[in-house]
């Protein structure tokens, strides 16, 4: 975590800005003196890299863990990581009479935060191998050139930007954009993000220190209202317990103009989608491990299954390079989550404008048409809002 961090995050349960205490510390110069110019603050607050460390709310008695050089602002941190707490209890000033109260404060409304979906999740990106192709693609050359195109925006527009990458899996993508000169803020409610920010420079080499992870639930968000320039989720609030509570508070944290890129799961036919639901039916109810041995294991029939789909269809048989590993993955991810909803395009189209949301259109890919949707909108510029170059960041959070 570089401190730069302090000026975008904020406590989830009270939106109070937080304090930091650290415990150990890297420092790593940045690549060459020119990328000074983007630093917020100064060079130093991204030359130095927070590898464990402690933020404490300023206005409620919460503390939050920095794991790994990320800070873990999930509201029940303590239970999720409680071995920390309790190894550096000396430092925290003793947990024997603040344990209860971590643990009552930090308690989640079950409507906001799914377990399932948290260790589905982080068992997910755990077997992802950073070579691997995300979803049998190439992160750095066509994910990345799709990305301008679903935000409908180019690379001169991202540049001095902040943007959001909610639900940011294994981080290949939203590293990759800060080479467009933007600072990138990822976050996921699974442990996915400690792979992530290890990960970051394979994707940002020396853009790296623009890039910071944070584990996160996008229904109680640890940012301030209207903090990024520009937002983007995929493949996310389908996941969550209610996708469109998911969505206002996603859309909350994008600043006046700024562009919103929402992707989510497609109706499918019924003679595909009834299965699939009858299916789920039984693997989103195993234990995570269970479902993911069975999605190993299946891949060859499924593989199968897909090859015979395309000639009932009378397409040709989609040629996909993709390991085992690689499309039990994709396996994983349809058949574990707890929770996964899917809608058509005009109802969308249909929140982004009851949204208030301007030049809305809708931007699904043509090789994703059947089981995806995407849209992209802008929220209404007050005629104040001047934008969001870096050094107006640190005066707006």
């Amino acid at each position: 975590m570089r401190p730069r961090l302090l000026d975008i995050v904020r406590c989830p349960a009270c939106r109070s800005r937080l304090d930091l205490h650290v415990i150990t510390e890297e420092r790593k110069p940045l690549a060459r003196p020119e990328l000074a110019g983007r630093c917020v603050g100064g060079p130093g607050r991204y030359e130095r890299d927070i590898r464990e460390g402690l933020l404490r709310c300023t206005g409620c008695p919460l503390l939050y863990p920095v794991i790994a050089g990320v800070p873990r602002l999930i509201r029940n941190a303590y239970d999720e990581y409680r071995e920390f707490y309790w190894r550096h209890r000396g430092t925290i000033g003793g947990l024997e009479g603040m344990e209860e109260m971590l643990r009552r404060l930090g308690a989640v409304d079950p409507s906001a935060f799914d377990r399932r979906s948290n260790e589905s999740f982080g068992r997910q990106w755990q077997e992802y191998q950073y070579e691997d192709r995300t979803w049998f693609k190439d992160d750095l050359a066509l994910r990345k050139g799709e990305f301008l195109a679903s935000m409908d925006l180019d690379e001169a527009a991202l540049q001095g930007r902040l943007l959001l990458d909610a639900g940011c899996g294994n981080g290949k993508l939203t590293a990759s954009v800060a080479t467009y000169g933007a600072e990138m803020v990822g976050m996921d409610l699974s442990r996915s993000v400690e792979r992530a920010a290890a990960n970051a420079e394979h994707s940002a080499g020396e853009h790296a220190p623009f890039v910071h992870f944070v584990q996160g639930n996008i229904l109680e968000p640890p940012f301030a209202p209207e903090t990024f320039d520009h937002i983007h989720t995929s493949g996310v609030l389908h996941h969550t317990p209610d996708t469109w509570r998911a969505f206002r508070s996603f859309l909350a944290l994008g600043r006046p103009g700024a562009h919103v890129y929402v992707q989510l799961y497609r109706v499918r036919e019924p003679w595909v989608g009834i299965p699939n639901r009858m299916i789920r039916a039984v693997t989103s109810r195993l234990p995570v491990e269970v479902t993911w041995r069975l999605c190993w294991h299946l891949v060859p029939l499924h593989t199968l299954a897909v090859r015979a789909v395309a000639r009932l269809r009378g397409e040709e048989t989609p040629i996909v390079r993709a390991n085992r590993r690689e499309r039990a993955v994709s396996l994983f991810d349809n058949y574990s989550p707890r929770y996964q909803y899917r809608y058509r395009p005009e109802e969308v189209r249909e929140k982004f404008l009851a949204a208030g949301l301007e030049a809305v259109k809708d931007v699904t890919f043509e090789n994703e048409a059947r089981h995806m949707v995407a849209f992209v909108g802008r929220k209404p510029a007050r005629p104040e809002s001047a934008g969001g170059q870096f050094g107006r960041v640190s005066e707006r959070v």
